[in-house]
Order: structure tokens, then C-alpha cells, then sequence
């Protein structure tokens, strides 16, 4: 029997199968959601070109929020239904998880090749953990261990407010409100990055890939930017991690943070990590890692299917 394993973000879906409890290296396939009128689409297209048959069940992790049975992918409009895809597609379930949650139930499947530490500092692993997704969106999950099981809680951290503290690193850089940020995600996503360089500059809004590079090439507005941007980020770390209380670590995620790590604003972003959460005690620093594994939500989904079926 075949697990089928779907990571859904807003401009790709990544597909894979298993069995025996392994993924199949030669069944990763990535699609551009563009050439689908639907995830359903994609899936049967996966399917038919792969010749899968005797699906025992379907675990698919959507950049979006979950809830039960039901899921949306916030920066497309798909939609998702348990019900409907087990009756199309498996013989037996289907599972919808958050894409940061996959992340979080991957955690213990990564290995020291999949996630690199870049703020090195005492971690238990069976204490709370916390991944932190920045990429199109943002959001967290928050990963806890219970004996021998790991549950990974849903959350929307990037709709809530935007923290004051990371407003203000904001504001003070564009010199007053910013009208693109609605809540959190608008200011700590990829794309608030090129608000905030649009909004510093007056000039015409680049992606946010566009601004690091041009960072990277010795742009000094771009390079400002890029690391205001790596202090409101890191900031915005620090409040979830008094949020969560993530002593067993916190494991950031998404393209948006793998680039500000290769870019001028790494040193920035890790020192802003190291400081002090809160003025009201002081607290030992936690390890941050970035997660480099590219199938690292497949993992998730294949965990979490493992545990349930």
C-alpha cells in the first residue's frame, strides 16, 4: 500500500509517495500551481503520471489555516476537504495538516544534515519547541513532546497584531505609520520587506529576493533595508519565543529566512536573537536552527501519517 504525501505552498505543490515507511527519492515531484485550476487537479495529473495505485491514505500539509477537516490555501483560494478527497483518491483517509505543522512533525526526522544551528546555545529536545515559517506568509507552530508522541499545535501567528517593539524598528526606519501593515505577517513576510524598501526609498516596489541581492552586491539602500528587516525580524522572534516559552529550541523556516541568512544581514538578524527577550528577567539563551532540508514537510506529512494510520 502507498502513502501519498502533498506540501501545498501558494506558487508550487511538491507531491512524493512512500511505503514501509520511507519516501521514494524517485517519486518528488514538484508542479507549478499556476498550470492547475485546483490542488485536485494537480493531484490526479500525480497520479496518472506516476501510475500509483492502492493509495491507503493521503497526507497533505497547506500553506493556509486547517481547521478539521477543512482547509484553504490562503494566497490561492483552494480549498481542501477530507471527506471529498478520501472518497477520490485513497481507500482509506486523508489527512490535512498546516505546512508548519508538517515542519514540526518532521523535526525529529531531519538529522544533523537537515538543519543548520545558527545561534548555538542549550537545548532539550523534550521540552517545548517552536518552528517559524517566513516566506510568502508567516506563521509558527508550536511542537510539543508528550512520551514518545509528538503533537503539533495549530496557531495564526501571523494574523495577530504586529508587536510594538517591532513597529516602532519599523516606523523610526520609514519615518512614521507603515499603510501596507494590517497585522503581523504584512510586516515580517517576504513581501513586507519590499514594502519597507519601496516605502525607505521611493522607489518602485522589487521582490524581496531583488532587494537582498542587490544587498548583497553592495546596494547601501538596499543593504539598509535588508537589515532593518533582519531587526524586526528577529525581534518578532524574540516575542514568540516569550510566547511559546520554546526551550527546546526554535527552527526557523522559508525562503524569506534562508536568504537573509546568506545575505550581509545575518550578523544583524543572530545578534538581535542573542538579546534579551524581556527587560523584566533575564533568560538564558535557545538554539535557533534553519531548516535546510527542501522535503522537510514531506518528512512531516510522512510522520504524521505513520502515527495515524
Amino acid at each position: 500500500m502507498v502513502l501519498i504525501l502533498a506540501d501545498v505552498g501558494g506558487t508550487n505543490v511538491r507531491f512524493a509517495t512512500a511505503q514501509n515507511g520511507m519516501i521514494d527519492p524517485a517519486g518528488v515531484r514538484r508542479y507549478r500551481n499556476d498550470n492547475y485550476a485546483s490542488f485536485d487537479a494537480a493531484l490526479e495529473d500525480y497520479v496518472a503520471s506516476e501510475n500509483i495505485a492502492n493509495v491507503e491514505a493521503l497526507t497533505v500539509a497547506v500553506a493556509g489555516p486547517v481547521n478539521g477537516t477543512k482547509a484553504r490555501l490562503t494566497n490561492r483560494g483552494w480549498d481542501f476537504d477530507t471527506h471529498a478527497l478520501a472518497e477520490k483518491h485513497t481507500n482509506a483517509a486523508a489527512f490535512l495538516l498546516n505546512d508548519l505543522s508538517a515542519l514540526g512533525y518532521a523535526l525529529d526526522s531531519l538529522g544533523e544534515e537537515g538543519a543548520e544551528v545558527v545561534l548555538q546555545a542549550p537545548a532539550n529536545d523534550q521540552d517545548q519547541r517552536l518552528v517559524v515559517g517566513a516566506g510568502t506568509g508567516f506563521n509558527v507552530s508550536p511542537v510539543l513532546r508528550a512520551g514518545d508522541q509528538t503533537i503539533c499545535l495549530r496557531a495564526e501567528a501571523g494574523l495577530c497584531s504586529l508587536p510594538s517593539r517591532v513597529q516602532k524598528i519599523m516606523e523610526d526606519y520609514i519615518g512614521g505609520p507603515a499603510g501596507w501593515v494590517r497585522c503581523a505577517e504584512d510586516a515580517v513576510r517576504g513581501p513586507g520587506l519590499a514594502e519597507l524598501h519601496a516605502a525607505a526609498t521611493g522607489t518602485p516596489k522589487k521582490d524581496a529576493s531583488e532587494v537582498m541581492a542587490a544587498a548583497s552586491s553592495g546596494d547601501s539602500a538596499a543593504l539598509a533595508s535588508t537589515m532593518v528587516y533582519a531587526r524586526m525580524l528577529g525581534a518578532f522572534v524574540q516575542d514568540l519565543r516569550l510566547l511559546y516559552m520554546s526551550g527546546g529550541g526554535i527552527y526557523l523556516a522559508g525562503s524569506v529566512v534562508r536568504g537573509l541568512l546568506s545575505s550581509p544581514a545575518r550578523d544583524t538578524f543572530i545578534e538581535t536573537l542573542h538579546e534579551q527577550p524581556t527587560v523584566k528577567q533575564t533568560m538564558q539563551p535557545v538554539r535557533v536552527s534553519v531548516i535546510t532540508q527542501d522535503e522537510a514537510a514531506l518528512l512531516g506529512c510522512l510522520a504524521y501519517a505513520r502515527s495515524v494510520v
